[in-house]
């Protein structure tokens, strides 16, 4: 068995950052056939976001994420908003794994975006998943601090049931030699002591010591080591968890589609 990955294919659209044209490429070297959904509506980005600020996104009157102003990439994002929910309800209602083809969330705050994140995926999925689980554990992997979430958790008042783990709590120096063991212990201890019934992990890229960011601090086997650890220490404790990709800005674009094609073989363990 193969983890399923969910993707529509209106999240494609022609801005050229890296962000945007390596999605639909990943899931084209998956080789494996994606799995659809409906997309969002504006009241799923309240959820997480003040009224007047999506309605400003959606309307053009302020720039998206990507700092522009731009219907195609505004119709992209309820799809891979979406992308990441359907991930999640789908590893909650089988009690599985499953990979949403999507990036671009934890910079966007309640009231702003930036950062390539304009509404925030990641709380708005961990938000619904709170109709069916006491608790979510969001374990964001991406090299960058998580303030978007931080703030939209913090504003929604919500983080006691949505715990936000990001950098330095993971990323800190001492995790650069870590051993796929001690991953799994890391996760192991987050999940004994939060005790969710959903994991979304954000399976950032440019923690790769290579990433043009300079943010990274993980080997292509570091890498590897976190993903494994990570997904082995869920599927012990068999609770659901939701991945998508983020960060990661190489040139040529191939190396960081390489990062993310080796977390999807290391979600592989997890069925």
């Amino acid at each position: 068995m193969k983890t399923p990955i969910f993707y529509h294919p209106k999240q494609k659209v022609g801005h050229n950052f890296i962000s945007v044209q390596k999605i639909p490429e990943f899931v084209r070297q998956s080789n494996r056939e994606t799995l659809t959904f409906e997309p969002f509506k504006k009241e799923d980005f309240l959820l997480a976001h003040s009224p007047k600020f999506v309605d400003e996104v959606l309307s053009c009157k302020i720039p998206n994420g990507f700092g522009t102003r731009d219907f195609e990439i505004n119709e992209a994002l309820h799809y891979s908003n979406a992308s990441l929910w359907a991930a999640a309800e789908n590893a909650m209602k089988y009690k599985t794994i499953a990979c949403s083809a999507s990036q671009g969330f934890h910079h966007a705050h309640f009231n702003s975006c930036g950062g390539y994140c304009t509404f925030n995926g990641l709380v708005i999925a961990a938000v619904k998943a709170l109709k069916q689980v006491g608790k979510v554990l969001i374990i964001d992997g991406d090299a960058h601090f998580g303030d978007g979430t931080e703030d939209c958790l913090e504003t929604l008042k919500l983080k006691d049931k949505i715990i936000n783990v990001t950098r330095d709590e993971i990323g800190a120096t001492n995790h650069s030699n870590f051993s796929k063991e001690k991953w799994g212990n890391f996760t192991r201890e987050l999940l004994n002591r939060h005790q969710p019934g959903l994991v979304i992990y954000q399976a950032g890229a440019d923690a790769w010591d290579e990433d043009p960011y300079r943010c990274g601090y993980l080997s292509m086997d570091g890498l590897k080591a976190r993903d494994t650890g990570i997904f082995r220490a869920v599927k012990e404790l068999k609770i659901p968890i939701a991945w998508n990709l983020a960060g990661g800005y190489t040139d040529p674009m191939q190396k960081t589609i390489n990062v993310h094609l080796q977390t999807l073989d290391c979600s592989d363990i997890y069925l």
